[in-house]
């Protein structure tokens, strides 16, 4: 789905009219419909506002595909192993590390 696809898309969704988004964004109607249209692209700057007034991210509007996140680390293991990799000595970091890689070409 292209840019401008996804704008009309977007819009739609929200049930807002061109005049809605080009007065939310200080645009002429017409610039909203030269985007929907794909004869012309908003500008970087715009980017931004126009992926906050739809609630999608710029990832989202740009590509169409949302970046992703790892998962929260809810029970604080990721954080607890950082502490302790960080208090280590050399060679414990040099065995964790040859273990993680070994365990990481398994996969």
């Amino acid at each position: 789905m292209s840019l401008a696809t996804r704008l009309r898309t977007l819009r739609e969704h929200a049930t807002l009219g061109q005049a809605e988004v080009a007065a939310a964004l200080d645009v002429s109607i017409p610039t909203v419909s030269e985007w929907e249209s794909g004869k012309k692209k908003p500008s970087r700057h715009r980017i931004p506002a126009l992926a906050r007034l739809f609630g999608v991210s710029t990832d989202y509007l740009l590509s169409g595909q949302e970046l992703r996140l790892p998962d929260r680390d809810e029970n604080g293991e990721e954080e607890s192993l950082v502490a302790l990799y960080r208090a280590a000595d050399r060679e414990v970091k040099i065995a964790v590390m040859t273990l993680l890689r070994a365990a990481s070409d398994k996969n």
